[in-house]
Formats: structure tokens, C-alpha cells, sequence
């Protein structure tokens, strides 16, 4: 039955298609399959609609008028005539019957003419680009001091409040988070990237510094660049690596991509800087030793700000009694308890201080140790009175036996007048212009000043005061601590710098400038630096013209920094003249207002402005220089930025 009922199917539906598509006079069976098969066709090329081809609008004829009719794909819209078609039936056909029309013959005609003068004549909307340029600014302006996007959005209403009624570019901004993002990751931070790298190339060498942040879960490996440019020395981040794997392996292969990502060579590539970790540089297996595999003679640029944080930790353990240990817990006795702090208050009105909040020091930052024993050793006869008070049930017992003590305040005293040094040199490194040439000087300086107090035996004038109070073999036990701790630091220091102190002493000589530079010296940094491609006899020639146009500029009657800045002014002029009108010109330096004070001459800046102004090119003295001055010292990676 079911058999039946199947066929019954199929006989009807056969009779309807041969009602609808087959004629009625006889025909041969073979025929008859060939018209039901080309009639189906038929109808399925009829049910199909035609729909505007957007590869037609490639074609210069038709790209010019013809356009799409979005709110219905089977129309065109002819912008000459200003009126849409159907394409329905004959698809391109119908575009070509339209094109014979004798108004769309007529309306091109004055299409093309209109169009020319349309073109000729437009001008830039100027308030757009005003409020694009103001918006643009301001976003750099809250990325390069570490301003949230919430604040930018908030801070930008508050623009528009103040300035809706006298300002028309006040009023059109708008920087909520979502644009203030974009602005700063696809505008901004490309821009930048690429200025970076066109200088880089121009430069020859380079080198690169990483480090892991963590940001949340989240751990970033920030890539910076040091090169030489027309301004002197500069740093730049060129990527932002997201990867929580910190091998050795891992770490080479991300930072090797993002080298070749960014269009750099690994022949210019001469030193890379990381923290002193073996993951970073160790001898065996470590990212500098798989980067030395692929680049000779690559320099190895440990962190000397670590190096002279973990000297003094290697030589605070010389010592009879825990600094570090004794001021955290000084710290932490204070920090969480208002009624111990409004305590402390009435001792220092007692002794007629003004009340100074304790510096909390943290045992893996360089810079807290120097701070925090400074402004204990201000306050500290309120804050000893405070310990010892035998009222104060309080008080823990350490500290009140440490403050009872006189070693404590004399160790505390000879860490005050020691570190002084060190933290200069500490902040010395971390400054942006400091270069592989000024290591050796400073270096050699760290190294100097403490050997002359351990051969003096002079550990500061309060120190000796209460070193002399004290009874003879405290006395000599503490000076033997306090010369056990030099030693230390002295040693740990020189484990490093020992190690490439012939190479940074003979690139140390370009940083006094050139006045007291000698040919000789020049010689012999061309030798252990092997830099390939230089030409001696036509570096000599530079190098006796640079002498005499150094002889030339000292003569004049402006000093010296006045025309290194003058200098600097007009490259900066220049560069944003040659740029585009929405551009912003970044400052050279985080640290112009210092150098403002102290007027000290940055050796880099010197070199490029020589370099600039000189009568004839240099492109050997130019190499030479560019080599030397790309080493970076010390790991800043804390200082990035993450915006929420």
C-alpha cells in the first residue's frame, strides 16, 4: 500500500510540471527530459534575484556614479542622476541600459564638472580637526602622566561644563573611556612606535632592555629600544609581549620576534639590559647567552642600580645588628594603629618637633633603606623616648632593647653617612641620558669613596662621636663591622664591573666630549669594540674636523649649554614643522626642569649637535658614536604605565 501511494505521488506531481512546462503535441521520450530539465532551470534563474556586484564598483567607469542602495540589495543608486534602479531582471544589463539613457548622458556631463570644483574648492572642516587635535593631546597629556580613563572621562565633562559658552572645541570634546582608549592604542601608540623605529634604523645600532610586570594575572614583558638620534640619546618601547612563560627559551623567541616584527635587524642589535637574574644572564643557559650565539660580541648590560642594592645587602650582614629588620618593625608598630601614632605625637611636643610620618622601607627597593634611616635619625629621640618609656606596656622588647643600645644609633649613623653616596650614584644611573660611556666614571667614583673611608677608618663624624663615647672593644668591634661591610660591597661591585671594565674604559673616553679626546684613545676603542664597516683613514679626517669645529663653537661668546639647547630648540621646531598639523611633539627629557638647575652638559647632546652642525658629513665618527652610547644601564620597567 504504501508502494501505491508513493507512485500516486509522483504521477501527480509529473502531471502538473507537464501541464505548466510541457507542450501538448507528441514529442520523443528523449526530447521530453530535456525540456523538463532546461524548464526547471528556467524557473530557478527566475526565482534567483539580481543583486548589485560590488566587484562592478572597481571599474573606473562605473566606480564614478554608481553606487550601492543598502536598504535593498537587487537596486543601484546613480549619484549623477540621484535616483536608484532596479537590477532585479538583468543584473549588469540593466546598469548598462541605464548608462544609455540620454538624462544620465546629460547629468554626467555636469556631474564631472561639479565634481572638479567640488574637489578644488573644499576646504577641511577646521573645528573638526581643532576638536580632534585637542582631543588627541589631551589623552597624550593623561598617558604620559599615568591618568586613569575614568578620570580623563570625568576631567573632560568637567571641560565641557566650564567652557560650553566661550569655547566651541571646549564644548565638541568628548573622551569617555572607550575613546580615550582607542585614541591611545591605535592612534597615539602606533604613531610613536613608528617614529621610534624609523629613528632606530637611522641609528645603525640599538639595543634592547625586557623585564616581567605583572598587572593582575596578567605578565607583560615590556620591550624598550636605546639608540642615538639627532637629539642625543633616547628610549622608546617598541612592543608589549603577553606571555606568562619565563623560560629562557620562551623569553629569546618572544623578544627575537618582536625585534624582527618591528623591521630591526639583529645585526645592529650590540647589547641587551635585564635584571641580574640566571633566567637573564646567566653564562650557561640564559636569553643573553642565546642572543650571544646569533650576535658576536654582544654586551651583557646587568643592572647596576640592583647590583649596588644587593652590595648592600650582601654587606649589611656584616654588621652586629639587622638595620633593615629594626626599621620595619619600627614602621610596622605605627602603621596600623592611630592610638600609638597620636601617642608618638605627644613626645615630639615634647621635644618640640613637628610631627613627621615614618618612611616605610621594603627590602627589595634600592632607594627605601637611605630614606627610611634618614627620617628615623631626624626624629629619633621622640621616637627612642616613645620605646624606652617604661609606662608604654606596649612597647615590644626588641625594640626597646635596640633603642636602649648605642650600637643601634651608631650603625644606624654609619648606614646614614655610607648610603649617602651610594644613593646618589643610585639616582645618577637612573637618569635618561646616562649611557655606557658615563659607567666607567660613575662606577670607578662608587668604587673610590668608599676605599677612602675604609683606609681612613672614617665612618662619619656622628658615628665617630659616638664610636668614642663607647667603650674600647664595642668600639673596635663596630669599626671592624663597619669595615667588613665596605669590603663586602667594595667586592660584590667589582664581580661585575670587572668583568668588561677594559671595553667601558675605553668608550668611557667619549664621555667628557671631545676637547680632551685623543686619537689614540679613539684607536683603541675601535679596537675592542670590533665594529665592522668603519673606515679609519676617513674617520681620522671627521674626527680633526670635529676637533676644530669644537675649537670653533667654544670660541663664541654664548656659553656653551646656551647653544646645546638652542640647538635642541631648533630640532624640535623643525621636526614638528615637518610633521603633520595633528602631531605632538613629545619633550626630549623627563628631566629639564634638574638639568635646568644643575646646567650640567649631557656629553650625548653634545656629540649630536657637533654631529649636526659640522661643515661635512660623518658618518664613521656618526657610527662610532652610535655604538657607544646605545648601552642602557638599568631596569625602569616599573615606571610603565598600565591605564584602567
Amino acid at each position: 500500500m504504501d508502494s501505491e501511494i508513493i507512485i500516486e505521488d509522483d504521477n501527480d506531481d509529473n502531471d502538473n510540471n507537464h501541464e505548466e512546462s510541457i507542450p501538448t503535441t507528441p514529442v520523443l521520450k528523449s526530447n521530453e527530459n530535456k525540456n523538463v530539465k532546461a524548464a526547471s532551470n528556467t524557473c530557478e534563474k527566475k526565482k534567483k534575484k539580481g543583486v548589485l556586484n560590488l566587484q562592478w564598483l572597481l571599474d573606473s567607469q562605473l566606480g564614478s556614479f554608481l553606487r550601492e542602495y543598502k536598504p535593498d540589495s537587487t537596486k543601484a543608486l546613480c549619484i549623477a542622476c540621484n535616483e536608484k534602479f532596479s537590477i532585479h531582471y538583468g543584473g549588469k544589463n540593466d546598469i548598462d541600459r541605464h548608462i544609455k539613457l540620454k538624462r544620465h548622458i546629460h547629468n554626467m556631463k555636469s556631474f564631472s564638472i561639479n565634481r572638479q570644483l567640488i574637489t578644488s574648492t573644499m576646504k577641511p572642516n577646521k573645528e573638526s580637526e581643532e576638536v580632534a587635535a585637542a582631543e588627541g593631546t589631551f589623552v597624550y597629556h593623561g598617558v604620559k602622566h599615568g591618568h586613569s580613563y575614568s578620570s580623563q572621562q570625568c576631567t573632560t565633562n568637567v571641560i565641557k561644563t566650564i567652557f560650553s559658552s566661550c569655547s566651541a572645541i571646549g564644548k565638541s570634546m568628548s573622551c569617555g573611556r572607550t575613546k580615550c582608549s582607542s585614541i591611545a592604542l591605535n592612534v597615539l601608540a602606533p604613531y610613536f612606535t613608528q617614529q621610534i623605529l624609523i629613528e632606530v634604523k637611522e641609528a645603525c645600532f640599538f639595543s634592547i632592555m625586557f623585564d616581567a610586570s605583572n598587572k593582575g594575572n596578567t605578565k607583560l614583558f615590556p620591550v624598550c629600544v636605546q639608540y642615538f638620534s639627532k637629539f642625543g640619546v633616547k628610549k622608546g618601547i617598541i612592543d608589549l609581549i603577553d606571555d606568562a612563560d619565563e623560560s629562557a627559551t620562551n623569553t629569546f623567541e618572544n623578544l627575537e620576534a618582536a625585534i624582527k616584527k618591528s623591521g630591526l635587524s639583529l645585526e645592529g642589535l650590540t647589547s641587551i639590559g635585564a635584571d641580574n637574574t640566571n633566567v637573564n644572564m646567566d653564562n650557561t643557559h640564559s636569553v643573553y647567552t642565546l642572543f650571544h650565539d646569533q650576535v658576536e660580541n654582544l654586551f651583557k648590560g646587568n643592572c647596576y642600580c640592583h647590583i649596588l642594592h644587593n652590595g648592600v645587602k650582601w654587606g649589611h650582614q656584616q654588621l652586629t645588628v639587622d638595620a633593615e629588620k629594626f626599621l620595619m618593625m619600627v614602621y610596622a608598630h605605627f602603621s596600623r594603629s592611630a592610638k600609638r601614632v597620636q601617642e608618638l605625637k605627644s613626645y615630639y611636643e615634647f621635644y618640640e618637633n613637628n610631627f613627621q610620618v615614618l618612611i616605610k622601607h621594603i627590602k627589595i627597593r634600592w632607594l627605601s633603606l637611605y630614606l627610611s634611616i634618614d627620617r628615623l635619625l631626624l626624629v629619633y629621640k621622640p621616637v627612642k623616648e616613645y620605646f624606652t618609656d617604661q609606662s608604654n606596656r606596649e612597647t615590644p622588647k626588641e625594640l626597646e632593647k635596640n633603642f636602649q643600645s648605642e650600637e643601634t644609633l651608631c650603625i644606624l649613623t654609619f648606614l646614614h653617612h655610607i648610603l649617602f653616596e651610594i644613593q646618589k650614584t643610585n639616582l645618577e644611573l637612573q637618569k635618561k641620558s646616562i649611557t655606557a660611556i658615563d659607567l666607567y666614571r660613575i662606577i670607578t667614583s662608587i668604587q673610590y669613596k668608599p676605599k677612602q673611608r675604609l683606609d681612613t677608618s672614617f665612618f662619619g663624624i656622628q658615628c665617630r662621636n659616638l664610636l668614642n663615647r663607647m667603650s674600647s672593644d664595642t668600639s673596635a668591634e663596630l669599626q671592624a663591622s663597619f669595615k667588613r661591610f665596605i669590603l663586602t660591597f667594595l667586592e660584590y661591585i667589582d664581580k661585575y664591573f670587572s668583568q668588561n671594565v677594559a671595553f667601558l674604559e675605553a668608550i668611557g673616553h667619549f664621555g667628557y666630549g671631545i676637547e680632551n679626546l685623543t686619537w689614540n684613545q679613539v684607536q683603541k676603542c675601535i679596537e675592542i669594540t670590533k665594529i665592522k664597516g668603519l673606515n679609519e683613514d676617513d674617520l681620522f679626517n671627521e674626527f680633526t674636523e670635529l676637533k676644530l669645529t669644537f675649537e670653533m663653537i667654544q670660541k663664541k661668546e654664548v656659553p656653551l649649554l646656551n647653544q646645546i639647547q638652542f640647538f635642541l630648540s631648533n630640532e624640535g621646531q623643525e621636526e614638528i614643522r615637518n610633521s603633520s598639523t595633528t602631531s605632538i611633539h613629545q619633550s626630549e627629557s623627563d628631566e629639564e626642569d634638574e638639568e635646568e638647575q644643575t646646567k650640567v652638559i649631557r656629553s650625548d647632546q653634545l656629540w649630536a649637535m657637533l654631529l649636526a652642525v659640522n661643515a661635512t658629513p660623518t658618518p664613521n665618527m656618526k657610527k662610532l658614536i652610535c655604538f657607544c652610547t646605545r648601552f642602557q644601564l638599568v631596569m625602569l620597567m616599573s615606571k610603565v604605565f598600565f591605564l584602567t
